[in-house]
């Protein structure tokens, strides 16, 4: 049974030579069970291949022996002297949300160590003195989660408490315990780091901008908030002073350290600090709500030194995409933690979509297939602006956030990042609850965190108050093309957009924006209606109909008289970055005009 639940674990992980291998094993070993070979949903990606329709026929061949080879049901390890096993035993597989899950059972607070914390420092000996007292929950039950194959780690020694994840060698032959979690969630409070990053190719990147590079990613990193797990990841390259700014959006899901390995170290003492300053109530309280790191966040962020006057906590100042350790104030955390009080635990925000403005595909946008939407999340939503219109809207509603019995709320919206002049936040009902957002099209800017860095994204926060506290923050995120050089007119309208843009050797997302060797100028007529555009590639240029077709004839007046309907695909380049390709349809469409001064006609009916 153990070597077929490792066989499911391998292809859950598409390794289906490995999966292969590990399932002959197991009926080498007398797995017989057919049927759940067949419905086993884990077992998705090795299931179509022919070695494993032979698999499936050894079986048969040697008689199945009915169900009774059924993996059991997992059973919570028991974690003792601070380690947790993480081991086919206590895992089992969530399809609904394509993870694993392990379980955990901890001793009783009673029988943990006395000790929070064993350095000499003040805050140390303080969370270590309120425990002792008992206004203090301590880290009995926490996990620390490293996924870094111990290169950047806490050192059990100085957390006496917390409890310290140790995969088994078949969690480990599958690639659980490392990179960027999107693979396992755990049944406690759970924070964790891994100082590793992508680093060869030409989608090299931080684990952090990888989490938010695929919607499935983002969701996961949604689902470890709302299950109190929170990770840190240096930014690595991705926020530096050779790239700038690289990262595609700022969420609350995890914590981005400025730097390299070592830099999210600061960042995990913080989150241990604050989760053992809870008081046991609260902290117990955070828990059943799933609301322990929406907490930790907002108590983080509030303890910046950046962060010191009135109306901090809405700008910037409180909110960065990337964190520098220097600006942590322990002492300021703790003391919050500790003091905080059930009824001003303030709720999660909770973002939902009502409308928004979408480009039209091959007029305003030429690269379809690469969506707009990045993700939509309750806690984050992301854009990547690549219409042409110089405004992107959008109605995003708060109305979902679950509001605690006894408490009301105020509903907060801020510019964080991104020119205040060219957004507009307009309420839609009194509470503010519900609002119309307007963005005008963004050039590369000065990060208002660090201005020696260019960034090219817009970020809205979303919070709520309870009149005591502000919540950790939602974000809305519009991430604009870097490499376009565009310009608008005084209508407002689109005159040109050169899609080389950018300085030489710069660095674009080729994951998020393809190569576009062309540049656009478009043309209209006396009234302001678009006519067409003309692409310029190098010395050659083509024209377009205000449709997206390429003109093939034009009449005496040089206007289009016969077009031919293109697609737009994508073609993988030698280095494995994409370039946008214009595809022929081989479908022609004709054009009319009423006379000698209509430069737009009419399509000719078939």
């Amino acid at each position: 049974t153990e070597l077929y639940l490792l066989a499911t674990l391998l292809s859950t992980r598409n390794k289906k030579t490995e999966a292969l291998d590990m399932l002959s094993r197991a009926i080498d070993k007398g797995f017989r069970n057919s049927k759940i070979l067949q419905t086993d949903s884990n077992l998705i990606n090795i299931r179509p291949l022919p070695d494993f329709q032979k698999l499936a026929e050894r079986i048969l061949k040697e008689k199945a022996r009915g169900d009774n080879s059924l993996p059991p049901k997992p059973t919570p390890y028991l974690v003792q002297h601070g380690k947790a096993l993480i081991s086919i035993s206590n895992t089992r597989w969530q399809p609904r949300f394509g993870i694993l899950a392990s379980g955990f059972k901890f001793g009783a607070a009673k029988t943990a160590p006395r000790t929070v914390q064993t350095g000499k420092d003040p805050v140390a000996r303080l969370l270590t003195t309120w425990y002792q007292k008992g206004i203090a929950a301590g880290n009995n039950g926490d996990l620390y989660d490293n996924r870094d194959h111990l290169h950047s780690k806490l050192q059990q020694k100085s957390y006496p408490q917390l409890s310290f994840t140790d995969y088994s060698a078949a969690a480990k032959k599958a690639g659980t315990d490392y990179g960027l979690n999107s693979k396992i969630l755990f049944n406690t409070i759970t924070f964790g780091n891994s100082s590793t990053a992508m680093n060869s190719g030409p989608f090299w990147r931080s684990q952090a901008r990888l989490a938010t590079t695929f919607p499935r990613t983002a969701r996961l990193l949604y689902l470890q908030y709302v299950q109190n797990h929170l990770y840190v990841y240096p930014a690595v390259r991705d926020y530096s002073d050779k790239n700038g700014d690289l990262l595609l959006a700022n969420t609350p899901y995890m914590l981005v350290s400025q730097g390299k390995s070592g830099s999210d170290r600061p960042f995990l003492n913080a989150i241990a600090s604050i989760l053992a300053a809870f008081q046991p109530p609260v902290k117990d309280y955070l828990k059943r709500n799933n609301l322990v790191m929406p907490t930790v966040q907002m108590i983080l962020r509030d303890g910046q030194s950046t962060s010191r006057q009135d109306g901090d906590y809405l700008t910037y100042k409180a909110h960065p995409p990337v964190f520098e350790s220097v600006n942590l104030d322990l002492g300021f955390m703790i003391r919050r933690a500790q003091e905080l009080k059930i009824k001003d635990v303030p709720p999660m925000v909770r973002l939902d979509i009502v409308a928004q403005s979408t480009p039209r595909k091959g007029i305003d946008d030429f690269a379809a297939v690469r969506p707009e939407i990045l993700f939509n999340t309750p806690g984050a939503i992301a854009r990547v602006v690549r219409s042409s219109a110089l405004e992107t809207t959008m109605t995003v509603s708060a109305e979902k956030t679950k509001v605690a019995a006894g408490q009301s709320i105020i509903y907060h919206w801020a510019v964080l990042r991104g020119d205040p002049d060219r957004i507009q936040i307009k309420p839609q009902n009194k509470t503010g609850s519900i609002v119309d957002i307007t963005v005008k099209w963004h050039s590369p800017f000065a990060a208002p965190d660090r201005p020696d860095y260019q960034t090219s994204r817009v970020e809205i926060g979303a919070f709520v108050s309870n009149g005591v506290n502000f919540s950790a923050p939602a974000f809305i995120n519009f991430l604009y093309p870097a490499n376009q050089i565009r310009k608008y007119n005084d209508k407002g309208q689109i005159a040109s957009i050169n899609h080389q843009g950018g300085k030489k050797g710069q660095y674009f997302d080729p994951q998020i924006f393809p190569i576009r060797k062309w540049q656009d100028d478009y043309v209209y007529d006396d009234r302001g209606n678009l006519v067409g555009w003309t692409r310029t590639r190098g010395k050659k240029t083509t024209d377009f109909t205000r449709h997206g077709a390429k003109v093939v004839e034009k009449d005496a007046s040089g206007r289009a008289v016969k077009a031919e309907k293109i697609t737009y695909g994508l073609k993988q380049q030698k280095n494995g970055a994409s370039r946008v390709i214009e595809q022929p349809t081989g479908t022609l469409v004709i054009y009319e005009y009423k006379n000698a001064t209509d430069q737009l006609g009419t399509l000719k009916a078939n």
